[in-house]
């Protein structure tokens, strides 16, 4: 019995040790250190613009990660704008990657309810016109993208984000993959001297044909533009997947009352969730920010 005792103990030991020296998963961001934040201190009272310009950034992101499943994480820059404004009721807004004929457009339109509890946008590769004729394939570094469909839901207290949206991306076989996605996500306002600022964090699923195939940790930060630029960024790093694989936007340009119009770069690369991405000279905003929050 002193035996089994002894051993019993040795295990648990042994046990605890293994767990001390395990990978510590990563922790939230310190604005959640006491929990949950209240409504009232966390307003970032988001414009109809920002979150249709937000899921159709969502949304590109998403098609750029189906197209590194299909084709592999080869690292490339690419030209990205999006475009959302108040003259159309419900807002309605736009996203484009790469150059014509190499590029891929979303289209986004808000649903009109029940708005009291939060707005849905709906985001495709079809244009909500109905008298535009039907769009062919897109392009994401020359791998087609077709059939990219969405629902991004924000809820009233403008704090979180939830999307489920699926797509084509052809594969290595000429055959296309198809996948289907989740993300989760919320804002939140910084503090001291990036109180203007909206953060967000949240992870992302890939599917392919219903099965789980790859998870994405995702953050951003924006600032509206005031007397000057407005800025935003995202980062993508792939957690669950074949290799290291980050997928990073980085804009600027107009994020005022009744319209957000913004340029700048998509960046695939095979930086680690770890490592930082340095500024170029061509970066509107410094990525390095966002990994770090």
């Amino acid at each position: 019995m002193t035996r089994i005792k002894k051993l019993s103990a040795a295990v648990a030991i042994a046990s605890v040790s293994t767990l001390a020296g395990a990978a510590v998963p990563p922790g939230p961001p310190s604005a959640y250190n006491g929990g949950p934040l209240s409504p009232a201190a966390n307003t970032t009272n988001l414009s109809s613009q920002e979150r249709v310009a937000y899921a159709l950034l969502e949304g590109i992101m998403q098609s750029v990660e189906a197209k590194v499943h299909s084709t592999g994480c080869t690292p490339v820059v690419l030209p990205l704008s999006v475009y959302s404004d108040a003259f159309a009721s419900p807002v309605q807004g736009s996203a484009s990657i790469g150059v014509a004929p190499n590029s891929l457009v979303l289209f986004a339109k808000a649903q009109t309810t029940p708005g009291y509890r939060g707005q849905a946008i709906d985001v495709r590769q079809q244009d909500f016109d109905p008298i535009t004729p039907p769009q062919g394939a897109g392009y994401v570094n020359g791998t087609e993208i077709t059939g990219y469909d969405a629902t991004h839901t924000f809820n009233s207290a403008n704090n979180m984000m939830v999307g489920w949206m699926e797509v084509n991306a052809m594969s290595i076989n000429w055959e296309p993959n198809q996948f289907t996605g989740k993300v989760i996500k919320d804002f939140y306002l910084g503090t001291g001297a990036s109180k203007h600022t909206i953060f967000d964090w949240g992870l992302q699923s890939l599917s392919k044909l219903d099965y789980p195939v790859e998870k994405y940790w995702q953050r951003s930060k924006s600032r509206r533009s005031d007397g000057g630029n407005g800025q935003t960024a995202f980062v993508k790093d792939r957690l669950v997947g074949v290799v290291p694989c980050r997928i990073a936007i980085a804009l600027s340009g107009l994020n005022q009352i009744g319209v957000f119009q913004q340029t700048g770069v998509l960046t695939i690369s095979t930086l680690k969730p770890s490592e930082s991405a340095p500024a170029t000279a061509g970066d509107p905003v410094e990525i390095t920010d966002v990994v770090d929050i």
